[in-house]
């Protein structure tokens, strides 16, 4: 994929969604920070909007490509119609010959101050009430891994079918796979007494996945929604840190803490570990490894 087929899709296209029907780009450029995706400012005569694009290769193919942003167009969607946190505005999702690309509303990003104010928002945003069951309308991705959403009646079932998954995806032997089977065996003994509703999570709230605006507002990007357990959400963003202990205070002044926390939080933890291991390789085997044994002591 050129930058100069991606101009001319997105010249096409920006009448249909604002822009001024001659208005043409003036600049576009290249942003850095995503892993999985390019990235770029697209500058019109009149506008400014926030494109990604992929390009099929070894590990998606062009289908996938554009699977993966209307994944994120969906959950963007899901995520603005609680209306308690700001996401970007999502404008199209179109074929490249080799790929896809996704326009989004342009905000000017900065680092996020108002931890408090987050903790508030995530808290409403997991209190926001749906539907009965847990999953979501279709498969998403976590990084570029497909995410299986299907819907379950209870949590557990859910959390099974994600974990196996990604344990099949690993090919663990010896070992790990016997811990990883026991595991999915003893899945439900980690969740007695809890009195689990469906919430909506971000999926993938890390610090990188989350900023301000212009205003300060919080301002959260890039998900992997689902209906699931609000405990689920705060794994990934210990795992990699970035947030400050008014995040924790202000959120759990809404959410409590409910007993065995601690020990959950590394089942959740386990599956973004294995899924970095399906991602980027034997890097965290350790680390899947270490988990396991102390989930299973």
């Amino acid at each position: 994929m050129s930058n100069t087929e991606l101009m001319a899709e997105i010249t096409k296209v920006i009448p249909n969604i604002g822009a001024a029907p001659d208005s043409r780009i003036t600049r576009m450029t290249p942003v850095s920070g995503g892993c999985i995706s390019t990235a770029h400012i697209v500058e019109t005569s009149d506008q400014k909007y926030f494109v990604k694009s992929h390009t099929a290769d070894s590990f998606m193919t062009k289908q996938m490509c554009k699977s993966m942003f209307e994944a994120e167009l969906h959950g963007l969607n899901a995520l603005r119609h609680t209306h308690t946190i700001r996401v970007p505005q999502l404008f199209h999702v179109g074929d490249l010959s080799s790929g896809a690309f996704l326009i989004l509303e342009y905000i000017p990003l900065t680092r996020l101050r108002d931890h408090h104010k987050l903790g508030h928002q995530l808290a409403n945003l997991h209190l926001f009430e749906g539907p009965s069951q847990f999953g979501f309308d279709s498969n998403n991705y976590i990084g570029s891994t497909i995410q299986p959403n299907g819907w379950h009646d209870t949590w557990v079932h859910l959390l099974q079918e994600r974990l196996q998954y990604q344990f099949d995806r690993a090919q663990f032997t010896g070992h790990m796979k016997n811990m990883a089977d026991k595991l999915i065996r003893r899945l439900t003994q980690f969740f007695k007494g809890l009195d689990i509703r469906p919430s909506l999570v971000h999926g993938d709230l890390w610090a990188g996945n989350c900023a301000a605006d212009s205003s300060g507002e919080p301002v959260v990007f890039d998900p992997a929604v689902y209906w699931g357990h609000h405990e689920a959400e705060l794994s990934i963003m210990r795992m990699f840190g970035g947030f400050t202990l008014d995040f924790y205070d202000a959120y759990h002044e809404r959410i409590p803490r409910a007993p065995g926390f601690e020990l959950r939080a590394q089942i959740y933890e386990l599956y973004h570990t294995v899924n970095h291991y399906n991602m980027f390789g034997s890097g965290y085997l350790d680390q899947c490894q270490r988990l396991l044994e102390r989930i299973l002591q």
